[in-house]
């Protein structure tokens, strides 16, 4: 079953810059999967472009080579500096902008989703998001939206296939993040208590879950569960069970592929599958991680024990 609504974030939604002649694509996201965001790893070669509105708010996060940049948003003087690595550049969805450098500087790029941007700015503050852009900035040094760039980071290069509610959940933070610090509508937002999730639409919450581990479940397929936001989402569920969603959901298909492996002789592609893991790599991959072992060797284990009485 599939939850998502969103169709995957394309390349042809972003500038292209991805897939431009003479850049160096090092990895990015549709092969992935992600819906919420776009992300690309780009050694950029020297360019002078005029990139129009995609509708989508973008950021660039330097990684190496600092280079001299020239930005002009439409409408505005332009910015010029030497961008290093920890910058970042932010550039609204609707704004035309013109860009040149010399230089051959790493860069991750990131585009969030519009509609889970205005979804935020509309939980926030409780007005008509469509007119809410996102405020350009140039050279900027924040220290979470630089934490959100690397997570993002790490899961690219981690190959990150079938870890869509994480991507979901960073997704719904950068969101939050742009609404309330970097948005014509910026100032000091009061951030309510978290409301607690009751114990019944917890256990409802927990019971969907256990049901649907083998499917894409989503941050929004969640939320829907209890009738509650997805940005509100995160942190009311971190404080009913002290784990975000995602890191829930992952706990729950490891603990259901044990099961498997100690109980079926089923491939291990197939105990992938049944819980909820993309692929055997994918269910290897965490499984070392969180275990410190392989699921061949866990197998393994468990069967000797069994056959000596352990």
């Amino acid at each position: 079953m599939r939850f998502s609504h969103l169709p995957i974030f394309a390349t042809d939604e972003t500038h292209g810059r991805a897939l431009r002649a003479g850049n160096r694509l090092i990895v990015h996201s549709p092969a992935m999967g992600w819906r919420s965001l776009y992300g690309a790893i780009i050694e950029e070669s020297p360019f002078r472009a005029t990139e129009p509105a995609m509708g989508h708010p973008a950021l660039i996060y330097h990684l190496a080579r600092p280079t001299q940049v020239t930005r002009r948003v439409e409408g505005t003087r332009p910015d010029r500096a030497v961008v290093g690595p920890r910058c970042l550049c932010l550039t609204p969805g609707q704004a035309t902008t013109i860009w040149q450098h010399s230089g051959r500087p790493e860069i991750l790029q990131i585009y969030l989703r519009q509609s889970i941007y205005e979804a935020a700015v509309g939980e926030m503050y409780g007005c008509d998001a469509s007119n809410v852009e996102v405020v350009p900035r140039f050279a900027l040094m924040d220290p979470l939206l630089e934490q959100l760039a690397n997570a993002v980071y790490s899961l690219l290069r981690g190959g990150a296939v079938g870890d869509e509610l994480y991507v979901d959940s960073l997704a719904q933070m950068i969101a939050a993040h742009l609404a309330r610090n970097h948005s014509s509508r910026s100032r000091r937002v009061h951030t309510p208590a978290v409301d607690q999730i009751s114990g019944w639409r917890m256990h409802r919450l927990a019971e969907f879950i256990e049901e649907n581990l083998a499917s894409d479940l989503t941050l929004r397929a969640l939320a829907e569960q209890i009738k509650l936001s997805p940005i509100y989402l995160i942190r009311a569920f971190k404080a009913a069970v002290g784990l975000a969603p995602h890191q829930y959901v992952l706990q729950r298909r490891l603990e259901r592929a044990k099961a498997l492996l100690h109980c079926t002789e089923l491939p291990l592609a197939e105990v992938a599958l049944r819980s909820g893991f993309y692929s055997q790599s994918h269910l290897s991959s965490w499984f070392r991680r969180s275990v410190g072992v392989s699921p061949a060797a866990y197998r393994q284990a468990r069967s000797l024990g069994r056959h000596e009485g352990v």
